[in-house]
């Protein structure tokens, strides 16, 4: 009986998170494409930060991007902090964009060339076929 339960708790628990970190489902991790542009705002948070970032599309409109990166606790394990960037800031990154069609990605890589470069801030692990 205890061991029946002690197992429906942790699949109770498991199947959010495995549901949660199934990037390949919801974006394109075959091919990542690059995202640069101006960070317009940083919003920093559990589970994940996420960084906005203006991005001139092919005819030349400026298209906000929302682009999920990694926990806090793990990008401030890696010497990211809430100082690193700021909004003004120029970045250039590599994401996984969203299969809907809508302006959110996941980051790959993310250079700032006055703080650091080529840094993995994200969960988008680009896959080949």
């Amino acid at each position: 009986m205890r061991r029946s339960l002690i197992v429906a708790v942790l699949m109770l628990f498991a199947t959010p998170l495995l549901a949660h970190h199934n990037i390949a489902r919801i974006y394109d991790v075959v091919k990542p494409v690059p995202l640069n542009g101006p960070v317009t705002a940083i919003q920093w948070g559990n589970p994940h930060v996420f960084v906005f970032v203006d991005v001139k599309d092919k005819a030349g409109n400026v298209v906000n991007w929302k682009v999920e990166w990694l926990a806090a606790m793990i990008l401030s394990r890696e010497g990211f902090s809430r100082d690193s960037l700021h909004v003004g800031d120029t970045v250039n990154m590599t994401a996984c964009v969203a299969k809907d069609g809508s302006h959110t990605a996941a980051a790959q890589f993310v250079t700032v060339p006055s703080q650091f470069e080529n840094k993995r801030v994200g969960l988008c692990k680009a896959i080949s076929r």
